[in-house]
């Protein structure tokens, strides 16, 4: 706009210059401050377009404004292009959706349209000036789509492949990867707030018998029906299921006590009681069970990641040791 100021000042007639600055000055200058200030809001994001879309349009209707002024007062042709480099600018740097776009090109094309019917600016070359400046601003709106289609496509790909990098793909839990970065984030909010976290290592009883008896495809069903089995009674917003590899699962949860930790664990083991999935493989039990380690404690500066796993996991096997198809709590042996 300041170059438009510097370039328009030395060919625009005396007479018009005070109209002139008043519109660059008065009115569009504001209006891309206002929208300057607007972006500092926190909510921006989520009103960019239609703020955009606004402050756009009110600087070009201020522009339209000064087009009608030249010629009342001058018969002066102000030229109208600038109009059309401020709606390219906003829809392909600043990225003004398409639906905004829409908006933005209607209100352009019926505004410069009353210009050309209401007064002669241009003599014989207005309709030729209404359909360059139509024309292009509606080839604008399919670049706009193109784009915005493209985005789309690139957003979903990426999403796509975030999910291939932390999802394992036979249970759809995250993997052990994703469940490192998420188990460091919970610490740490653990931490702030001052609660307690729970640390789940669950293991499927004698799985390699289950496995090289019934076969691999049996094999993942199993370890399927435990992932939802811990989706189920793990569902708050506040609980991390992974998978950890193989058949051993791993669970985090936050702001629950030992009492409560323990009564998730046993309805863990309950749900495998309802299922009575055959297992009477090798060294198997009859029906198929897990076993479950855990420790819950209260998080602070010095809790340590490794140590929680390291621990949970010495409790499952513990809880092994004892005959498995049972939970047992850290807390009740000495290993901490």
């Amino acid at each position: 706009m300041m170059s438009f100021i510097i370039a328009d000042l030395s060919v625009i007639p005396e007479a018009v210059k005070p109209v002139y600055l008043t519109s660059r000055l008065g009115m569009q200058l504001p209006i891309l401050a206002t929208f300057f200030a607007l972006t500092f809001l926190p909510v921006y994001q989520k009103i960019h377009d239609m703020v955009l879309c606004i402050s756009l349009l009110l600087v070009c209707y201020a522009n339209y404004w000064l087009i009608v002024q030249c010629w009342k007062i001058a018969e002066f042709s102000f030229s109208y292009e600038g109009t059309l480099l401020y709606g390219l600018f906003c829809m392909f740097i600043m990225r003004l959706s398409f639906k905004f776009s829409i908006i933005f090109v209607l209100f352009t094309i019926v505004g410069f349209a009353l210009i050309i019917f209401s007064y002669p600016v241009y003599a014989g070359f207005g309709m030729v000036n209404l359909g360059f400046v139509s024309l292009g601003l509606l080839i604008s709106l399919i670049g706009v789509k193109q784009i915005e289609n493209a985005f789309g496509r690139f957003q979903q790909l990426n999403e796509k492949l975030v999910r291939l990098n932390q999802i394992d793909p036979l249970t759809g839990l995250y993997n052990r990867g994703a469940l490192e970065q998420q188990f460091d984030l919970m610490l740490s909010v653990s931490n702030r707030i001052g609660t307690s976290i729970s640390v789940f290592m669950i293991d499927l009883d004698n799985f390699k018998d289950f496995n090289d008896g019934h076969g691999h495809l049996r094999g993942d069903e199993v370890i399927q029906i435990q992932a939802e089995i811990l989706r189920q009674v793990f569902n708050r917003e506040t609980d991390t299921v992974a998978r950890y590899g193989g058949e051993e699962f791993i669970v985090i949860s936050l702001g629950i006590n030992a009492q409560a930790s323990e009564a998730l664990a046993a309805e863990v083991l309950r749900e495998w009681v309802r299922k009575k999935i055959k297992h009477g493989k090798g060294q198997g039990q009859d029906f198929v069970s897990c076993s479950i380690g855990l420790i819950s404690t209260q998080v602070d500066k010095e809790t340590q990641k490794k140590h929680l796993i390291d621990t949970a996991d010495k409790a499952l096997y513990a809880a092994k040791d004892k005959g498995r198809a049972r939970f047992i709590n850290a807390d009740n042996l000495d290993i901490l």
